[in-house]
């Protein structure tokens, strides 16, 4: 069975790009798709493709100010940004625990400072 991974990248950075392309030599078959930064509805064209994660450069000028309204409307998509120039990225996901108690949200924080 070919799993159907889909990946979207936002943006036409050079690095995306070349992202892009050696992902397209992957063993493992991809579904590759780039969405330009002045598509007219990009919610739309992102829930129309249903990407497993949505990629963008942490340098590029043009970001994704939807990410919260998009993370809400599809918890399951990775939001994942690459910033080449510090060989970093920053991983975004809408799916969070539960907390129903104020002494579960600071033991929450607690774990974040640990881990900081």
């Amino acid at each position: 069975m070919i799993p159907n991974i889909r990946l979207l990248f936002y943006g036409d950075s050079i690095f995306l790009a070349g992202l892009k392309a050696e992902l397209e030599t992957a063993v493992t078959p991809l579904h590759l798709l780039t969405l330009p930064t002045d598509d007219p509805d990009p919610l739309q064209a992102i829930h129309d493709y249903h990407p497993q994660a949505l990629l963008f450069d942490l340098c590029a000028p043009d970001q994704p100010d939807f990410a919260i309204s998009l993370l809400r409307q599809q918890p399951d998509l990775l939001l994942i940004g690459l910033d080449p120039s510090r060989d970093d990225l920053l991983v975004l996901s809408g799916q969070l625990p539960q907390i129903a108690h104020i002494k579960e949200l600071i033991s929450l924080i607690r774990r974040q400072e640990i881990t900081a």
